[in-house]
């Protein structure tokens, strides 16, 4: 797996992992959940991740450049 993109919410990012999937390309949001349990001062919200086949990630790069 691959990381092809960052997100400051998890809604963005599974906006993507849904048309990604809709276009054939398997894909997995991850959160870091421990900042949002323990947060750091000043570390914001944690990073949310979504992660691409690395057979795919051109692909997936292409699909998201040109639908927005």
């Amino acid at each position: 797996m691959r990381l092809l993109n960052q997100y400051s919410n998890e809604a963005e990012a599974y906006i993507d992992k849904g048309y990604l999937e809709s276009n054939g390309i398997e894909c997995e949001v991850i959160s870091n959940a421990m900042s949002d349990i323990f947060p750091a001062p000043g570390s914001g919200n944690g990073s949310i991740d979504l992660y691409v086949d690395d057979k795919q990630y051109q692909e997936a790069a292409d699909l998201l450049f040109h639908r927005k």
